[in-house]
């Protein structure tokens, strides 16, 4: 008994404090392009244990992962050498705790704008502001984006441009609270509508303000991390689901909002916990002692957890809830980690809107990686495979191939996607579609859809990529007259639910007024120098109703300047 408890308590030990020598806690952004880089890793066998169903990861993580590729340099292209180069100069302190590949503008004495000149040029990781010490350390950026963007299309022929500045500021203390702020304001000139066609900056509030020529964005959060257990608190960007284009569960449309989070990883499994506050929809209350109107709008709430387990290193498994609530203030049913949610929503009184979805990717070979999601908006087991409105899913499956036909460098995407009529809505209370300020969390198409999406990234050399995509959408739209009113709802709008009594069910997939589009994208960015990035864009959209003569059809050229010192 006596051993049996010893081992036991190793073995815990190692769980809860294991830790390797130098380790960064905050989190890598979820678009940094590290996470295309292990996915190519991942898909030649090279790392093992990559669990990029929910995105960011944390420093370490990453680093543990650049180490192994390091290890591996004999395997990588010679453009996939000088990637990893890079890294390992931008990935400095976290892997060895030193920073001789860093420039540190406001270093001792040295005269800052001799210095900025001296370090714009060199092939180093630029920081304003650098500290470290045998405790804490602390990373100050500054960041910058000159942009333009030219816009022609059905309704809309016009230009924007803006400039935006902030700073990001990042750290650890004691190897174990990691801490991220970021904030950026932008001055922009031009038509503002043009810039409400971008899907990043037509998230700002302050964009819709009309007396304002500014927009802003603000992440920030604290994290603390012992061995494999982490929790989190605050706001960031976050990607959840297997998808090689926009993700079916959370991306990046949606506003981000804050949340607390906390995470397992241990060899073959990893556990994720998520609450966070979303917006509901916003109404306005006339005041009449001010003579002005309020805005109101519901408090809404979203929780989730995920558990993937590793059955080899070429199978992985996922199963995940999540549970939309609102008009009420925050559940404790639903801050408990270790719990299963359709059964708290039950016991509280059938009032949420639940989903259940379980995943899969599956690597047949070296190169080559499968994915299937199952998403599940209500269900009823014995009602399966009939017909029935309540037992709405969406399907999505999809392949990523590296160095496809031996193009050296390339990859390859191809996912097709299913939303059956009605998904994402919520008959008993609309403020619990799976929205948050009334646009989707995740995919775009929309319930009572389907898509293809293709995607092909060259990899030039270690500063250039090219990506290159198109995805044909086709849509079941519900009928209006031309007073707006409904005439059939056919679930294509996640905002209307289905009413009993008044629709018509069950409806099929893809009933209504077929909308199909055509998306073609192209994206070219180039580093010319360590942290200098220029970008190209050209995006082309065209969609089509059916019986209407004219078609909607826009064009989107930009070019993007980017500073990271």
């Amino acid at each position: 008994m006596k051993k049996f408890k010893n081992i036991l308590f190793i073995v815990i030990s190692n769980v809860i404090f294991n830790q390797i020598l130098f380790s960064q806690v905050e989190n890598i952004p979820a678009s940094h392009n590290i996470y295309s880089f292990l996915k190519r890793m991942e898909l030649k066998g090279i790392i093992n244990d990559y669990y990029d169903a929910i995105l960011p990861l944390s420093r370490k993580q990453i680093a543990n992962f650049i180490n192994v590729i390091s290890d591996n340099r004999n395997k990588l292209t010679n453009v996939e050498n000088l990637i990893l180069d890079d890294l390992l100069i931008e990935f400095e302190y976290d892997l060895k705790k030193t920073n001789h590949y860093s420039f540190n503008l406001f270093y001792k004495d040295d005269d800052v704008v001799s210095g900025l000149i001296r370090g714009t040029f060199q092939e180093k990781e630029k920081y304003l502001y650098l500290f470290k010490d045998s405790s804490v350390n602390l990373f100050l950026n500054g960041l910058l984006n000159v942009d333009f963007r030219r816009f022609t299309g059905t309704n809309l022929t016009d230009n924007a441009s803006f400039i935006e500045g902030g700073i990001r500021l990042r750290g650890s203390i004691q190897d174990k609270l990691g801490y991220y702020f970021m904030l950026t304001n932008a001055q922009f000139w031009g038509n503002r509508n043009v810039l409400k066609m971008d899907k990043k900056i037509r998230q700002s509030y302050a964009l819709y303000t009309l007396e304002t020529k500014n927009f802003d964005f603000f992440e920030g959060y604290i994290k603390f991390q012992a061995g494999s257990i982490s929790a989190q608190i605050g706001r960031e960007r976050i990607f959840w689901g297997r998808s090689y284009g926009d993700k079916l569960y959370i991306s990046d449309y949606a506003r981000i909002f804050d949340a607390i989070r906390t995470d397992f990883e241990y060899k073959f499994l990893k556990y994720t916990f998520l609450h966070g506050w979303l917006n509901g929809s916003k109404n306005y209350r006339y005041i009449p002692e001010f003579n002005s109107y309020e805005p109101v709008a519901s408090d809404k709430f979203i929780a989730a957890h995920r558990l993937d387990i590793a059955f080899t290193n070429y199978f992985q498994f996922g199963i995940h809830e999540f549970e939309i609530y609102s008009n009420r203030s925050v559940d404790l049913g639903y801050l408990n980690p270790i719990s299963f949610f359709e059964s708290v929503q039950r016991s509280r009184g059938e009032r949420d809107n639940g989903f259940l979805g379980f995943d899969l990717k599956f690597k047949p070979m070296k190169n080559l990686e499968f994915h299937t999601d199952l998403f599940f908006d209500d269900i009823e087991i014995p009602m399966l495979g009939k017909n029935r409105w309540d037992n709405k899913y969406a399907l999505q499956f999809g392949l990523m191939a590296v160095d496809p036909l031996g193009l050296k460098n390339f990859d390859f995407v191809v996912e097709y996607t299913q939303i059956d009529p009605y998904v994402f809505s919520h008959n008993r209370s609309l403020e619990n579609s799976f929205a948050n300020d009334d646009v989707l969390l995740g995919t775009q198409i929309g319930p009572n859809a389907i898509s293809w999406y293709f995607k092909l990234n060259s990899y030039l050399s270690n500063r250039l990529t090219i990506s290159t995509s198109y995805e044909f959408q086709r849509s079941g739209e519900n009928i209006y007259d031309l007073s707006g009113n409904i005439i059939k709802n056919v679930g294509g709008d996640f905002r209307i639910p289905l009413r009993i009594g008044i629709d018509q069910i069950p409806t099929k997939l893809l009933d209504g007024q077929i909308c199909d589009t055509h998306i073609f994208q192209i994206f070219v960015s180039y580093e010319f120098i360590n942290e200098f990035y220029l970008d190209l864009r050209y995006k082309r959209y065209e969609s089509k109703l059916q019986n209407v003569i004219k078609n909607l059809t826009y064009h989107d050229y930009g070019i993007t300047l980017r500073i990271d010192f």
